[in-house]
């Protein structure tokens, strides 16, 4: 299984690029590629355009270029052959090994996704490449979302809520950090 890291994103709302924050010492990226380390053989990340300074990072192919996360998995489906993929958002920094080690054990013929907190996250979840072709279709037409395509996947349940809450903004880096934020 190959390990995808997104770390593609604008970071409008937070101001600077997410991936190449640092916390508790790792850069967001290092965090999610350590953090799928121990359920894959290689990790790749997708970075964007014109910002690749090492050699297992990727930006999204020229024909999907800004169109999100759904670009980011398709990207490297197409360039690292592999049966499975891991895909962990590099704005998640506190989901432990332990979830994709769970969602693995889960893992049948269907994608596994994982949900915490009253919702689904498709972008911590794991996808067989036979669903290639669908992501390129939905590229095609315009649609970027990862959601539609989890309708026939396996839910794993997480009870630690706080293992997936995302940091858009620096007043969400800052409650991460432990910060008073006014």
């Amino acid at each position: 299984m190959i390990g995808i890291v997104l770390a593609g994103g604008k970071s409008r709302r937070f101001g600077s690029p997410k991936w190449q924050v640092r916390y508790q010492g790792v850069s967001f990226e290092e965090r999610a590629r350590q953090t799928m380390a121990t359920t894959t053989t290689a990790q790749w990340s997708v970075v964007p355009a014109g910002q690749t300074t090492a050699p297992h990072q990727l930006e999204d192919d020229h024909e999907w270029r800004g169109m999100g996360p759904l670009a980011g998995i398709v990207t490297v489906m197409r360039h690292v052959s592999s049966d499975w993929y891991a895909v962990c958002a590099c704005d998640t920094p506190l989901v432990p090994p332990c979830v994709y080690e769970r969602l693995a054990t889960e893992r049948g013929d269907r994608p596994v996704v994982a949900y915490a907190d009253e919702r689904i996250h498709p972008l911590i979840a794991l996808y067989p490449r036979s669903m290639l072709a669908q992501f390129e279709v939905a590229l095609r037409r315009g649609q970027r979302a990862v959601m539609p395509h989890v309708t026939e996947a396996t839910i794993v349940s997480f009870e630690e809520r706080d293992w997936f809450k995302n940091v858009n903004t620096q007043h969400d880096f800052e409650a991460l950090l432990g910060k008073e934020v006014e």
